[in-house]
């Protein structure tokens, strides 16, 4: 008895030693980042809260375990705690002075590891405070796009990932009356609220392009003064050079919600996406609610070709 006893002992302490040194050098891996998102509730659909994102439309949904302050609809701020596969953590009534966009929540950093060394790093404490970051002002749009219709105070036109609305305040500078099909170049707030509107050049790129905020730097100095003056030089030579560049197309593969005259209407990834049949567009076949579709659009969303998807083709958008 007591031979199987000890041996009962020793496989016990053998695989507890083997195993417990295994799952301590086990890595732990962060949770997934999270996003803030402040916008404005365009409609509420079931568990769906429906949202004016910056690239267009964002479907937030809202689970069992949601933590939500009240019960939101159409016009309402909020402020909304998501995971990347846009499922909500929280959401509740947005501050006053809470700017509109999306922010990317840093994730929470792996613990130290029993091997570090716990010593702190004396040359590091001893240094100098780094100098505070610059205050810099709000991040501007430049958005090159159709307009779809004019809704009051509001430019509605075709963004890249489904429709933006731009707000005309009194202090926006608008140099014409628009209407429907005319292409417009608008400097907007992050919140969306026009600085100027303009007719946009032929020249002009459709998309949304962000202009970041200049930072204050030292004046140049007079030895660099003449290689920047033979830069810029070279760089208007440059635009003058090719002044209408290529577009590059986009192929779409979606789910069809409806057709609505000359546009089919998808479910994009962000929101819905409204690609325009032109007369010269290659259009394989007649298309219904829930047919999937491939097509291949300008960066205005015009389509090229719209054919039937394949099964094994992927829902998305790719850059060609």
């Amino acid at each position: 008895m007591e031979k199987y006893l000890g041996c009962f002992l020793g496989v016990f302490l053998f695989v507890h030693c083997a195993v417990v040194p295994l799952s301590a050098q086990e890595p732990e891996f962060p949770p997934p980042a999270t996003r803030t998102v402040v916008a404005d509730v365009l409609v509420v659909e079931g568990e769906f809260i429906i949202v004016r994102g910056e690239l267009g439309e964002i479907r937030i949904e809202v689970r069992d375990d949601t933590k939500i302050s009240e019960a939101f609809t159409f016009g309402d701020r909020i402020k909304a705690v998501i995971r990347p596969n846009d499922t909500a953590i929280s959401v509740e009534r947005a501050a006053k002075d809470e700017p509109t966009g999306i922010a990317v929540d840093a994730s929470p950093s792996a613990p130290p590891t029993a091997s570090s060394d716990p010593t702190p790093n004396t040359s590091s404490t001893q240094s100098d405070p780094p100098a505070p970051p610059p205050i810099l002002g709000p991040t501007t749009r430049m958005i090159v796009a159709d307009l779809l219709m004019v809704d009051g105070d509001f430019y509605v036109v075709r963004g890249e990932r489904g429709e933006i609305r731009i707000e005309a305040t009194p202090d926006t500078k608008v140099t014409e009356t628009f209407k429907f099909g005319d292409r417009i170049k608008a400097k907007v707030l992050p919140n969306d609220r026009a600085i100027f509107i303009e007719r946009a050049k032929p020249s002009d790129v459709v998309g949304v392009q962000s202009l970041e905020p200049a930072t204050p730097t030292p004046p140049p100095s007079a030895a660099s003064t003449a290689p920047q003056q033979q830069d810029k030089s070279t760089i208007a030579d440059t635009d003058t050079v090719d002044p209408n560049p290529e577009q590059k197309t986009k192929t779409i593969t979606a789910d069809v919600l409806m057709i609505d005259g000359d546009f089919i209407i998808v479910r994009g990834e962000r929101g819905e996406i409204q690609i325009e049949v032109a007369p010269d567009t290659k259009h394989t076949e007649d298309f219904k609610f829930g047919d999937k579709i491939k097509a291949i659009v300008l960066p205005n969303n015009r389509a090229l070709s719209v054919e039937r998807a394949k099964p094994e083709d992927p829902i998305g958008m790719v850059e060609d």
